[in-house]
């Protein structure tokens, strides 16, 4: 299982993938709240596809944002520490 981060201008979306396989997704406006609204929503769609953090292999994110701004800099960190937490 892979879940993507897509931030595109202001949009968000949180893809979930079972290797290709389209499983489920959420989408929000980001009104520099990336951090607040992240892991409530990604704990709900979890919880709705009956699955749990470790079940998640991979983290990506996807950006035409540049990474000097803060929501880019949030979102790489979110992806990086999800990633290196499911490693260890």
């Amino acid at each position: 299982m892979e879940i993507q981060l897509l931030l595109k201008e202001k949009d968000v979306v949180l893809v979930l993938l079972d290797g290709e396989k389209f499983i489920d997704e959420e989408k929000w406006v980001d009104e520099n709240n990336l951090l607040e609204k992240f892991f409530p929503i990604i704990d709900e769609m979890l919880s709705r596809n009956n699955l749990d953090i470790s079940d998640i292999k991979n983290f990506t994110l996807e950006t035409n944002i540049p990474a000097g701004y803060t929501t880019a800099r949030i979102a790489r960190t979110i992806i990086k520490t999800l990633n290196f937490a499911q490693k260890s």
